[in-house]
């Protein structure tokens, strides 16, 4: 998995676009899935800090050229993978830790959800007692994303207030897929 985090033309290249591998490997002439809209794409060629290498490793900043696609269809947060493997997500259930300086979490609050390289407007739903997670505090939140988003079971998340915009807390991804249920 690759997060966006830039897209732009390379003269006598074509679309580059820059992002850290956060998980498994891209080689030049694999083919890789956009997500989300599960568009497939052919990486012509890639660089690790300038270099032209013949495969990209998790934790390496990587530039990848890819053929079939123009730099305005592309945005930050998008995520490359392996082609048929994953499914962007609109719910994410995980386990969320308020910061000491935040004012509580109210039930069905709007905020902005951040992972990987994306940043997605959101309602926090408690699941669980209390009608608000207090300073200090954590509890088990259903995130429904206004847009899709691959996202995993493991991955960090970051939470900001929606208004002021400021960072209250964050979490791990605990489900992508729960049922739905009553609070």
């Amino acid at each position: 998995r690759l997060p966006i985090d830039r897209a732009f033309t390379l003269r006598g290249f074509g679309t580059v676009v820059t992002g850290t591998v956060v998980a498994g490997t891209v080689g030049v002439e694999q083919e890789v899935e956009l997500h989300p809209g599960s568009r497939r794409l052919r990486v012509r060629g890639i660089q690790v800090h300038g270099e032209a290498v013949e495969r990209a490793l998790a934790g390496q900043r990587a530039a990848l050229n890819l053929a079939g696609i123009e730099p305005s269809e592309l945005v930050r947060g998008m995520v490359l993978a392996e082609p048929g493997r994953f499914r962007p997500a609109r719910q994410v259930d995980g386990r969320f830790e308020l910061l000491d300086s935040a004012k509580p979490l109210k039930h069905r609050a709007p905020v902005h959800f951040h992972s990987g390289t994306a940043e997605i407007e959101a309602e926090a739903r408690l699941l669980g007692e209390g009608e608000a997670v207090r300073p200090g505090g954590s509890a088990y939140v259903r995130f429904l994303l206004r847009e899709p988003l691959l996202i995993l079971p493991g991955d960090r998340f970051i939470v900001r207030r929606f208004s002021p915009v400021t960072t209250i807390g964050g979490g791990e991804v605990i489900d992508i897929d729960a049922p739905r249920r009553a609070r």
